[in-house]
């Protein structure tokens, strides 16, 4: 570890009582400012105590599982309109098969495998949506 020499620890002494000085003067403008970073921590939402990478790989699953839930309930119930009913389907597939693939399987075989059946499935729903349009 380097030595400090004199000056050097006494510029370092001014600008640690600065940075203080800056903090006591921010604490006495705000009050209710948390004083250490627990504390910050513990007054902070879902994204501090799951992490926002978990909130993620979570949240967009919840959100895929129900748009999937919701195109097969459409799909149930408009049965004989002559429209597109498949697309609603396919299209939550795909995000379903891809999420699975890059954010909860990550080593080994089963990588492989999903990562090989979100592929096929995007050719599918490609081929499909040309062949309807």
């Amino acid at each position: 570890m380097k030595q400090l020499t004199d000056t050097e620890k006494q510029q370092l002494d001014a600008k640690i009582k600065e940075e203080e000085k800056r903090q006591q003067t921010l604490r006495e403008a705000n009050p209710d400012l948390p004083e250490t970073f627990e504390e910050a921590s513990a007054k902070t939402g879902i994204v501090r105590k799951f992490g926002a990478r978990r909130l993620w790989k979570y949240g967009f699953l919840g959100v895929v599982l129900c748009l999937l839930a919701f195109s097969v309930i459409n799909l149930l119930r408009s049965r004989n309109f002559g429209y597109d009913q498949y697309s609603g389907p396919v299209i939550a597939l795909i995000l379903l098969f891809n999420h699975i693939a890059y954010y909860f399987t990550t080593q080994g075989w089963k990588s492989i495998v999903i990562k090989t059946v979100a592929w096929v499935w995007i050719a599918f729903g490609l081929v499909y949506f040309f062949w309807i349009f």
